[in-house]
């Protein structure tokens, strides 16, 4: 097992792909600190990790606030005595509608949606970096990935300003390696592509609800959310298939193990090839 004797925070690893990446983590044997806004989530999925033979610790924890972020990694140290790995996980779209059948344009988008995808993508990720970068630097080693997206490099006319938070996490990543490796301290972020989670089921529910799926896209007449998602990363990913948390999970065990000690400031997608443009 490539991470035995580690212990890692999963910072949003609640149901979807933090979760994923709980599981992977604690397959290659770390010990692991779930932080999750939900209690109950986060109780959840550490009894997952603690199925898998690891130690696991479950932290209610609002990860937009500074003293949560210093808190929860505090008792991390607390518990296990050690830190070797962040995974920031936490983002979203927000309160941006993912149903619409038009882009919303950014006339119509508010500066309180813009600085609530900024806080959801950017700022969790820059506060639970800062929190424990003093432990990384003072022991001379550590793993930091963070998730971005494909959307950080391209035009995404349904979620614009999660598409614009998600770059600057991909250049905040690429700045910080470059700051940190003196200390032996990697940073990477991975970007996912289609990834089928809880959130995107509950965006489709709501999309059932509010509108006709025919008026939407009429190969989705007749089919569950779940089909239709598949059936639209066929078309769109060449690998013909959409991703599970679990391939972000088996990505950033690699990214966070001594066989990536020579990767830093590195992107990584993990999206079968995604093309947004296609239709």
């Amino acid at each position: 097992m490539r991470l035995e004797g580690k212990v890692a925070i999963v910072a949003g690893g609640g149901p979807g792909i933090g979760e994923g990446v709980v599981k992977e983590l604690a397959k290659e044997g770390a010990d692991i600190a779930i932080i999750d806004i939900s209690e109950a989530q986060a109780k959840r999925v550490a009894g997952e990790a603690e199925k898998l033979g690891r130690k696991s610790l479950a932290i209610a924890a609002d990860l937009t606030n500074e003293e949560a972020c210093n808190k929860a990694v505090q008792t991390t140290l607390d518990t296990f005595g050690k830190l070797d790995i962040l995974v920031n996980v936490v983002g979203g779209v927000g309160s941006i509608s993912l149903t619409s059948t038009a882009p919303p344009g950014f006339e119509n988008l508010t500066e309180a949606q813009l600085n609530q995808v900024l806080t959801l993508n950017l700022k969790t990720h820059f506060l639970m970096c800062k929190a424990v970068i003093p432990t990384f630097k003072k022991q001379k080693h550590g793993k930091i990935v963070n998730m971005a997206s494909t959307a950080g490099h391209r035009y995404h006319p349904m979620v614009t300003f999660y598409a614009i938070a998600k770059a600057a996490d991909i250049h905040f990543t690429k700045n910080l390696a470059y700051e940190l490796a003196p200390y032996n301290i990697n940073v990477n972020c991975v970007q996912p592509g289609m990834v089928y989670t809880p959130g995107f089921m509950e965006a489709g529910q709501k999309h059932r609800r509010e509108l006709d799926p025919e008026k939407f896209d009429a190969s989705l007449k007749g089919k569950t959310w779940r089909e239709s998602w598949e059936e639209l990363a066929v078309r769109r990913t060449p690998l013909g298939r959409s991703q599970e948390p679990a391939d972000l999970g088996k990505a950033i065990a690699f990214m966070v193990s001594e066989d990536a000690k020579q990767i830093t400031g590195q992107a990584l997608f993990v999206d079968g090839g995604l093309d947004i443009t296609r239709p």
